[in-house]
């Protein structure tokens, strides 16, 4: 495991007992997800298959909706694991695992969804392409991550004052969807309610995503500060662009894997 994956993992973990109280907006794309997905033609009795469940917010909010279902629950983070287990769903198995290399049988799920987790994979493509061949056939995948236009106005605020973001540019809706043949990617805005520049970092670091990507030196600390105290009193709103994915499990196109490299790495800002 990469350090970089070890220091998701670590803020993750430290975010766990933090998470709820600060995750609102998460919650609502959950329940966007949710929704989503009950309007698709699922079977009786589905075997699914979650992709970093963090505390449980779209576990406790789809599972009692899937009449019969065997659900696994599953994230790299242990701290998040452990948050999820003390909600005891009877329905949940839970596990610790990186969804982005899932070490399951093939060919063993109707379902496999994910709320806001798969952004922090090295390589978004692939790692869902992975996902992708453990469904059965008419089996869907249907996941939430971020999109080009995230946090844009973090990224202007440090532009201005002179610091790095720490995150590369989100696909596109048509990037995404081109890179994952057969799938329906849909792109809509949700607004974070933080009030000030502080309350948007604070959002960041009590739901533990604020590890920044790959090979960032870091932002300075007292430019950091800097910055709060210039805009103490300023109101400062930020918006997720948020994409969900619905991709069928289809024989047709089981010889045109999901190529890789073709999108950039998809991490959370700092």
């Amino acid at each position: 495991m990469t350090a970089w994956k070890e220091t998701i993992i670590r803020r993750f973990d430290a975010a766990a007992a933090t998470y709820d109280g600060a995750a609102g907006t998460q919650s609502l794309i959950a329940g966007g997800l949710a929704r989503r997905i009950l309007a698709l033609p699922l079977g009786a009795h589905p075997e699914v298959l979650e992709i970093g469940c963090g505390t449980g917010a779209l576990t406790s909010i789809l599972g009692p909706a899937l009449t019969g279902c065997r659900w696994l629950a599953t994230d790299i983070a242990p701290g998040m694991v452990a948050a999820c287990a003390r909600r005891a769903l009877p329905w949940v198995t839970l596990r610790v695992m990186d969804g982005e290399f899932p070490d399951l049988p093939e060919a063993g799920f109707d379902l496999i969804v994910s709320n806001l987790a798969v952004q922090w994979f090295g390589d978004l493509p692939a790692g869902l392409g992975r996902l992708h061949r453990l469904l059965k056939p008419g089996g869907v995948l249907a996941v939430t991550t971020l999109g080009a236009g995230t946090f844009d106005e973090w990224r202007a605020l440090c532009q201005a004052a002179g610091l790095e973001p720490g995150t590369p540019a989100y696909p596109t809706a048509r990037e995404l969807a081109a890179a994952l043949p057969g799938s329906h990617v849909h792109s809509e805005p949700c607004p974070l309610d933080c009030g000030t520049l502080k309350g948007f970092l604070d959002h960041l670091r009590f739901s533990g995503a604020r590890t920044a990507a790959p090979g960032h030196p870091g932002q300075s600390t007292a430019l950091l500060k800097r910055m709060l105290r210039a805009r103490e009193a300023t109101p400062f709103s930020a918006t997720y662009h948020v994409l969900t994915v619905i991709w069928e499990k289809d024989d047709r196109c089981s010889n045109h894997p999901p190529g890789t490299g073709n999108l950039p790495l998809s991490v959370p800002k700092r």
